[in-house]
């Protein structure tokens, strides 16, 4: 697979600290008053996020803001800084005030060298590595390359910088490196390449063809950082981070899939269909015929059953969902097209109802699952279309009771007036004990007491109805709970 890349355009919160002196002096003339400027002399400098479980940071410098917000396998570019000693900072952004991870006081900018300070390890030892810049100035033709090993799980690995046919089984590595160690590589040519690393002999990652030519004549820090989900694993326990002077892009394994996970949430769809439904999926992925994904699915079910995700191929899929056996022919409902990226992972939740409104629908959304130590990732999903509008309050547990909640004596809640089909996005909370409760028409519907959420743990909470039609009133409201 070929991959071809150009920088995303997108806000990076990127500092630029210079001063000018300005030095007024006089002549014999005292009418004749001239300034004289004196042109500092700059270094740049550059933040790469590669701690694998840390938050998003703050960078600092002598205590002001420079990079604000920077997350993992994410590069702030280069800020230019007037030559002298500056004193540096990290600060990650967890719940409840950040916190300093890294203080570097009196860090050298030195006159047109450009520096790049990457975090390396688990939050818990987090750490900066400075790496220079390559030596070699590539002509219009060529890149040049250095090459940092920052994934602190993986061993040292064997890397093979070829041609993209090239057989590696009796050719010698470019070079060996274990983790923190850089290498620079000088200037090679800006083609295609294929990069390759392998441990003992066995290839643990595998570029594909990389079309360089977009970078030519530039610089480039090339980063090995750690897989961040469960499909990146499963291709590979490396990724490679690929930063010029103003942003950065990720090159996966080229085998990486996308992950798919669908949940049945849908309360009348088995009354409708007279039991199971089976879902089929179309994509040019998987060469335009329609493959069933789910043979069998009953409401409250999760595919996949065991694992998180299912690996999918990359690309544009339609799903249908037809009864148990009656084949894609026999489609009861047709989604839009969904885009499923490689390296992504993805849940689909189906709900609404097949007989009456809200109308059946599928809800696609981007699960973001890397787990960060210092918090508890939440990401909410109104499923249940009996509820109508709720109000979602989370409390530390044993704050609240049933009827405080009830009676408006919790505060106000953390989702006010949440519409059947809306998803949030993650909150950050503390890792700790919490109180759920959805509030529907006053009452409390759904009462998760004691739930624990715990640091580098990513749910989504699916608040989903009664089975229908159901005797009586609506009563059996509950959760479905996906975690990474």
């Amino acid at each position: 697979m070929k991959q071809q890349f150009t920088f995303p355009k997108k806000l990076i919160a990127t500092a630029v600290i210079a001063s000018m002196a300005v030095l007024s002096g006089c002549n014999d003339d005292d009418d004749d008053t001239s300034e004289v400027v004196v042109d500092p002399t700059f270094g740049g400098i550059r933040v790469i996020h590669a701690s694998p479980d840390a938050p998003a940071v703050n960078i600092l410098v002598n205590g002001d803001a420079a990079v604000t917000e920077l997350d993992y396998a994410e590069s702030s570019g280069f800020a230019s800084l007037e030559v002298g000693s500056y004193d540096i900072a990290v600060e990650g952004i967890i719940p409840g005030g950040n916190a300093e991870v890294i203080n570097v006081d009196g860090f050298a900018i030195d006159e047109d060298a450009m520096t790049t300070v990457i975090a390396v390890g688990a939050v818990a030892d987090i750490e900066p590595l400075v790496v220079a810049a390559s030596e070699a100035m590539p002509d219009a033709s060529q890149v040049s390359l250095v090459v940092t090993h920052a994934a602190p799980m993986a061993p040292a690995v064997d890397i093979f910088l070829t041609a993209p046919n090239d057989d590696i089984t009796n050719m010698s590595p470019a070079f060996n490196f274990a983790f923190k160690d850089s290498i620079d590589v000088g200037a090679v040519a800006a083609g295609e390449v294929r990069i390759r690393a392998a441990v003992d002999g066995s290839v643990v990652f595998d570029s594909g063809t990389v079309d360089l030519s977009g970078f030519a004549g530039q610089k480039l820090q090339v980063t090995a950082i750690a897989a961040e989900n469960q499909v990146e694993s499963d291709a590979s326990p490396v990724k490679l981070l690929v930063a010029n002077d103003t942003d950065a892009v990720e090159i996966r394994d080229a085998s990486t899939s996308a992950g798919a996970r669908v949940v049945h949430a849908s309360p009348d769809a088995a009354a409708a269909a007279g039991g199971a439904v089976e879902v089929w999926a179309t994509s040019a992925a998987l060469g335009d015929m329609p493959a069933e994904l789910i043979a069998s699915f009953d409401y409250t079910d999760k595919f996949p059953e065991m694992g998180n995700y299912a690996g999918v191929p990359g690309g544009d899929y339609v799903f249908d969902v037809s009864p148990d056996g009656a084949g894609v022919g026999g489609s009861v409902f047709t989604s839009g097209t969904v885009t499923l990226e490689a390296g992504m992972e993805y849940s689909v939740i189906a709900t609404g109802r097949v007989t009456s409104s809200p109308a059946f629908t599928l809800l696609p959304t981007g699960d973001s699952n890397r787990a960060i130590a210092t918090q508890a990732s939440v990401k909410v999903v109104h499923g249940a279309p009996a509820a109508g509008d709720v109000d979602v309050f989370v409390t530390a547990a044993g704050d609240f009771s049933v009827v405080e909640v009830e009676s408006q004596a919790a505060g106000d809640p953390l989702l006010d007036e949440f519409t059947f089909g809306s998803i949030t996005d993650y909150v950050a909370v503390t890792p700790g004990s919490y109180d759920i409760r959805v509030v529907a028409g006053g009452m409390v519907a759904i009462n998760l007491e004691g739930v624990q959420l715990d640091g580098g743990s990513v749910s989504t909470v699916i608040a989903r109805g009664p089975s229908e039609p159901a005797a009586g009133e609506l009563t059996d409201f509950g959760v479905i709970v996906l975690s990474n």
